[in-house]
């Protein structure tokens, strides 16, 4: 298939661009390249790669010509980041996504079928003490600017779904992503407690640490990607999944504790007096595992372990605000 990835040059794009390569499919990359497109390097001599902006119809429509299937990553992503520039936030994280489904279902333009969207499991916010786990059915109640940007997203393309019969949308709600990527990303809980504990010696966490998070290998995120756009149509079409892995499912403390593991002179602090994410989750990941036969390959252990060792290994300027999404200045 000819694929074109929206945000292919980023944390997640970069790998999902590899898998895509590596299953002998075309990958069309289009990004705004804000953090560079060195994630890309070793493919880019077998990518085609745009540089566009997902709210621009014009862009779209020429990145569209000839692509089979689309997989929707453009994205402010994550709360602090959103906050930056609310004008940003919403039309890249909201109405992007209208712009993008205009463009795909116009027959005057060329209609591309399938789509896969990733969102989150953060749209369910804090369920504790009302569901034990969270399912796909589980009521939605985000608590932040990017939860609802993700719900708000989704609801687009249901709308779009109910409206074009020729319109085959997946939704992948993404539980919390972790690992090594070709575009490395320090802001994310794990990542962040590997970096902190590498570099200082020392890991902070607000509150007791008792919350839980679901988590997710970013490579696992890329490889699930590519298994979806692959299974059959009638397995996916109009569906929401969950991505993530039970077995990873961990407390904020027991993340702390196992980078501690492998840097044994860490001092873990509880910051019990500081406001804390409300989110606290413990979600259920079957329906993807017995509908599509995915399954995880990453552990937390193996990714915090891979992360030292990147760190380790790469000497680049890790206060960069290239590896943190919340220091751009969105426009």
């Amino acid at each position: 298939m000819r694929v074109l990835v929206t945000g292919g040059a980023g944390y997640i794009g970069c790998l999902t661009v590899e898998e895509l390569l590596k299953a002998g499919h075309e990958p069309v990359v289009f990004d705004t390249l804000n953090w560079g497109g060195e994630g890309l390097e070793e493919h880019m001599d077998k990518i085609k790669l745009i540089e566009g902006d997902v709210r621009s119809s014009k862009d779209l429509i020429y990145a569209l010509e000839g692509v089979d299937s689309v997989v929707h990553l453009a994205g402010i992503v994550g709360e602090p980041a959103c906050k930056n520039n609310y004008k940003a936030h919403f039309t890249i994280n909201i109405e992007s996504t209208r712009t993008l489904l205009d463009c795909m279902t116009d027959p005057n333009i060329g209609i591309v079928k399938d789509f896969i969207f990733l969102s989150s499991c953060s749209v369910y916010g804090n369920v504790k003490g009302l569901y034990n786990e969270v399912t796909e059915m589980t009521p939605t109640s985000p608590l932040s600017l990017y939860a609802d940007a993700k719900l708000q997203a989704e609801n687009i393309i249901n709308e779009y779904a109910a409206k074009f019969p020729h319109f085959h949308p997946t939704i992948l709600r993404l539980t919390t992503v972790f690992g090594w990527s070709p575009r490395p990303r320090l802001d994310l809980v794990t990542n962040l407690f590997a970096y902190r504990a590498w570099k200082e010696g020392k890991i902070s966490i607000f509150g007791d640490g008792m919350q839980y998070r679901s988590l997710i290998h970013v490579h696992d995120v890329a490889k699930a990607v590519v298994h979806t756009l692959e299974a059959p149509r009638f397995l996916r079409d109009r569906k929401v999944y969950h991505l993530g892995e039970e077995a990873n499912n961990r407390t904020v403390r027991d993340i702390a504790m196992i980078v501690k593991q492998y840097m044994p002179e860490t001092d873990v602090e509880f910051l019990e007096g500081e406001p804390t994410d409300k989110r606290d989750y413990k979600i259920n990941c079957q329906r993807i595992k017995n509908i599509l036969g995915w399954k995880a390959q990453y552990t937390v252990e193996d990714g915090i372990k891979q992360m030292l060792e990147k760190l380790e290994e790469n000497d680049w300027d890790w206060e960069s605000f290239k590896y943190r999404n919340n220091q751009y200045a969105y426009v």
